[in-house]
């Protein structure tokens, strides 16, 4: 496993009515980036439906990758598809941290 110095995090709330579209839509870029982003070492999409919220965590080895990925054509559409995000999503915050100390596996 290659040591982690990049961990992106963010916490969305869905707008009423719309918590499993939001569980949807970020689900797909967190599945379809573990499988063509290179160093990703762990990643999870987890949903709090007491607060209708969605967090989304991934863990990669460089951060790099994930910001080539997201700027290609191929990222863009994996990362947005065809969904009017504002439609569904209330709130959005995004955290880019550095690990310090933690466990995988």
């Amino acid at each position: 496993m290659q040591n982690p110095t990049f961990t992106f995090v963010s916490v969305s709330t869905a707008k009423p009515g719309r918590l499993d579209d939001l569980v949807r839509v970020a689900s797909r870029p967190n599945e379809l980036m573990g499988q063509k982003v290179e160093g990703v070492v762990a990643r999870q999409v987890a949903v709090d439906r007491q607060r209708n919220a969605v967090v989304v965590w991934a863990t990669f080895a460089h951060k790099e990758p994930l910001y080539a990925y997201l700027e290609s054509d191929e990222g863009k559409r994996d990362h947005v598809g065809d969904e009017d995000l504002s439609e569904i999503i209330d709130t959005f915050e995004m955290y880019e941290m550095t690990p310090v100390s933690g466990q995988i596996g």
